[in-house]
């Protein structure tokens, strides 16, 4: 079966492209890049080793005991962030208030020898403890009560910069004091102060919690927790349940159509997919761990959620082997090879072609998207907040991230394009359609995403979808792929590389490089070792 053989306008499509990356470079690198060398959080942010020994001396400053073990991950208030983006309050908030009370810190874990674990927060760019609570301690020697409780609280207060006329106590439950704290306040945003104590022999008090934090208005918490909500439905129906019965149909059709293709076709990708995604779970393992805060329980979740995590990535790389055997065998039989075989004629200089045409339909799509979020964010007034299941400090090592661009690549192109729509077109004939649905079911699966409204990101990726379903019609499988991969490795690599030192700037560069050597290798392979053209 012959390859599609439509050209590209490559004069159009190389000016499309420079436009795009103007657009992208001009509205969300030069902005991040001044403020990373010219904001007043301009200080480099300090190692994990450090958060840790940070917390280590300070436990045992503040609690005379050396802690069993620490460990320290990215933690953030998203709820906060997101209410400061809405407002458009980070930069005044970064100015007043983040140098006392950041939004984002290191979360440092530690086991003490007395059975209790303890939460330490410290500074991620002056490396200082600036909160910490200790749970599961044992019952304090004496009883507290609430006049000494407040008295040992507003004394510690003072010690740490308050005065005591900016101190308004509100609630009081024994030992656990909450304070307002007068002229501290951004917004409708009020810090407010949770205090603990505990009475230990002899009279003297310790501060097992301290924690300093800027509220929200109640209004906006709740339109966050409706939004989530509805984000879970339609991830849930729209993309989990939908995609399931995506990966059904693969199988029935995979077999129906298994004249037109092959089952050898998919393996090597699916099980790259498959390698890849499995060693980004294992180092995403402090993301889960963070979702879960202060709770004692946490490891033991995150190895759970781990788990289930590992069973489905194996899930996920079935249904992208039999979506790949599927799709193929439905193109084919209707007559379209929009996936050529390696050996098949011209392949090698295909893949070459679609890696540079990758290139040119990412960059095309980056500038687009950037001006989709500047339409909605003055449509809709949408914002984001921070993930920190998703923080590259939360991974073990951040250099392999990038390479999930390459998942997302196969799997998703897969799954929605090869597959979707070949089945879709099958089923309704009409192209526009059979691009439509699977184009909305992949961008339902984004909704999660921490952007609100929850919509928004349905919106902006069924046009993005509906863009990359064109190319594949037009332009094959292997370009899509490389389009996606391009995409995703220019901001997965982009934020690598803001995370400072040569060495990420270096590995940034070479994941945004790293199409080009792959798809000169399969060209030489493909001229080295042709094969024999098999008619399917």
């Amino acid at each position: 079966m012959k390859l599609n053989r439509i050209q590209p306008n490559w004069r159009n499509y190389s000016w499309l492209a420079a436009i795009g990356a103007i657009i992208y470079v001009l509205i969300q690198i030069v902005p991040s890049t001044a403020e990373s060398f010219f904001g007043t959080s301009s200080d480099p942010v300090i190692s994990k080793s450090s958060a840790e020994q940070a917390a280590l001396d300070f436990a045992k400053l503040q609690f005379k005991e050396r802690p069993l073990s620490v460990h320290a991950i990215h933690q953030s208030d998203s709820l906060l962030f997101g209410y400061l983006s809405k407002e458009k309050l980070n930069s005044s908030y970064e100015k007043k208030f983040d140098k006392a009370f950041p939004i984002d810190t290191f979360q440092v874990l530690a086991d003490m020898p007395d059975g209790s674990e303890l939460f330490m927060y410290v500074h991620m760019q002056q490396g200082n403890v600036v909160s910490w609570n200790k749970l599961g301690e044992a019952a304090a020697a004496e009883p507290v009560k609430k006049e000494e409780a407040s008295a040992a609280a507003i004394a510690f207060a003072v010690s740490k910069g308050f005065k005591k006329s900016e101190l308004e106590l509100v609630k009081a439950a024994g030992s656990e004091l909450l304070f307002h704290v007068k002229g501290y306040s951004l917004g409708q945003s009020q810090l407010v102060l949770k205090m603990r104590s505990e009475k230990l022999t002899g009279g003297s008090f310790i501060i097992t919690e301290y924690k300093p934090q800027f509220t929200v208005p109640a209004s906006y918490e709740s339109y966050v927790n409706q939004q989530k909500k509805l984000a879970s439905w339609l991830s849930l129906i729209g993309n989990s349940l939908l995609s399931f019965a995506l990966f059904v149909l693969a199988i029935i059709y995979a077999a129906q159509y298994r004249r037109h293709t092959s089952f050898v076709r998919g393996i090597v990708l699916s099980l790259l997919f498959l390698a890849i995604y499995l060693v980004n779970d294992f180092n995403m393992m402090d993301g889960l761990l963070a979702t879960y805060g202060e709770n004692t329980n946490s490891s033991a979740q995150a190895l759970f959620a781990l788990i289930i995590t590992l069973v489905i990535t194996g899930v996920l790389a079935i249904s992208v082997y039999f979506s790949l055997v599927g799709g193929d065998g439905l193109w084919r039989s209707m007559g379209a090879n929009l996936w050529p075989r390696f050996g098949e004629t011209g392949y090698g200089d295909h893949v070459w072609r679609s890696m540079w045409l990758g290139y040119l339909i990412a960059f095309m799509l980056l500038g687009l998207q950037t001006v989709i979020f500047i339409i909605l964010m003055q449509a809709t007034g949408a914002w984001s907040t921070s993930d920190v299941s998703q923080s590259p400090y939360n991974l073990a090592a951040p250099w392999i991230f990038p390479l999930m661009a390459w998942c997302a690549a196969i799997s998703e192109e897969a799954v929605y394009r090869l597959f979707g729509i070949g089945l879709m077109k099958k089923w309704f004939k009409n192209t526009f359609v059979a691009s439509l649905i699977p184009t909305i079911i992949w961008a339902l699966g984004h909704v999660t995403y921490p952007i609100f409204p929850s919509t928004t990101r349905l919106l902006e990726l069924t046009i993005i979808g509906l863009i990359f379903s064109f190319m594949f019609i037009r332009f094959g499988f292997i370009a899509v792929v490389f389009a996606h991969a391009v995409f995703d490795s220019i901001m997965m690599a982009i934020s690598l590389m803001f995370m400072g030192t040569a060495g990420n700037i270096l590995l940034g560069i070479v994941y945004i490089l790293l199409p080009i050597p792959i798809a000169w290798i399969i060209r030489w392979f493909s001229c080295k070792f042709p094969r024999r053209e098999r008619a399917v």
